[in-house]
């Protein structure tokens, strides 16, 4: 029987954990995902922007999608990410993921080129129906550089494939839009230090790389924000806050998040600290920064 894909709760975009360059290091793999799903996660998304997909080669994300629908084990929906500046490729990935078990696909406008909406429609509806699963649509302008618009979703929206939509835009009035044009439609929320704020302008729940060092914080967040517990979910947003700002925001320039989530996991003994290429690992007074910060974080999750 087919699994309810998630509109609402917390989908943690996993971290791929790596031994070496395109070495997939599977026990740690297993670990952050049976600690994910154990805290009550909604689903998983692999290859997503946390997951370094898009420095990944075409083999190895495969054999990274292979890997991972084994260790969920059809526990809860798997969402898998293409994001790629190749049609085909694209497709290629989503027929495997649809032969080894995935539910859905998480999909984002090609990048490279600037291309206008009008080039987003026309690609997205070639594309979305030949894909052989449902699919999320994926707004994160600040990588791709070519956004999915809220009258761009509306349209696409009607094309039976689509499922929902992931927001990493930032932009809550363009969430609000968007939840206005489209009243029925998931909208999952990337940016977590704002989780509260987007779930009153329109979101329905969120897909926050946070959720591999504390998943029970951004489940607890989650529920306190959909329970109209306010004072409660304030206190949760504020320490989810705090990842942002000492963890991500410790390391220097670059994708901040991509180091600030592989150290805390090395700190919280998960996996090791290693990033894709072209990242090298983080070292110096960053390092130590996070891990004080992480000590002190997991301290207080530990309370919720």
């Amino acid at each position: 029987m087919p699994r309810k894909l998630p509109r609402n709760g917390i989908t943690p975009p996993l971290v791929t954990p790596l031994l070496g360059p395109e070495k997939l290091d599977r026990k740690a793999f297993e670990r952050i995902i049976n600690r994910t799903i154990d805290a009550g996660v909604t689903g998983l998304f692999v290859l997503g922007t946390t997951g370094e997909g898009p420095s990944l080669s075409t083999e190895f994300k495969w054999d990274v999608v292979g890997e991972c629908c084994d260790l969920v084990d059809r526990r809860v929906p798997l969402l898998v990410g293409l994001i790629d500046a190749s049609t085909e490729d694209s497709f290629r990935l989503a027929e495997y993921a649809a032969t080894e078990g995935a539910d859905a696909l998480v999909l984002t406008p090609p990048f490279y080129y600037p291309l206008s909406q009008d080039d987003v429609l026309r690609w997205a509806e070639r594309l979305i129906p030949r894909l052989p699963l449902p699919v999320y649509l994926y707004n994160i302008p600040v990588f791709t550089q070519v956004p999915f618009e809220p009258e761009t979703l509306a349209r696409l929206a009607q094309i039976p494939q689509v499922c929902g939509i992931k927001d990493s835009g930032g932009d809550l009035k363009k969430l609000a839009r968007t939840r206005e044009l489209l009243p029925d439609m998931p909208i999952l929320w990337g940016p977590e230090e704002v989780l509260l704020e987007a779930m009153a302008a329109g979101a329905t729940g969120g897909v926050n790389g946070g959720a591999n060092l504390f998943p029970e914080l951004f489940v607890a967040l989650h529920d306190a924000i959909a329970a109209g517990h306010q004072a409660r979910a304030r206190t949760l947003q504020d320490l989810v806050a705090r990842i942002g700002r000492e963890i991500y925001g410790a390391a220097p320039g670059g994708p901040g998040f991509v180091f600030g989530v592989k150290c805390a996991l090395e700190d919280l003994g998960v996996a090791n600290a290693l990033p894709a290429e072209p990242l090298t690992i983080l070292t110096g007074p960053a390092r130590e920064q996070i891990r004080l910060a992480t000590n002190a974080i997991a301290a207080l999750a530990a309370e919720i």
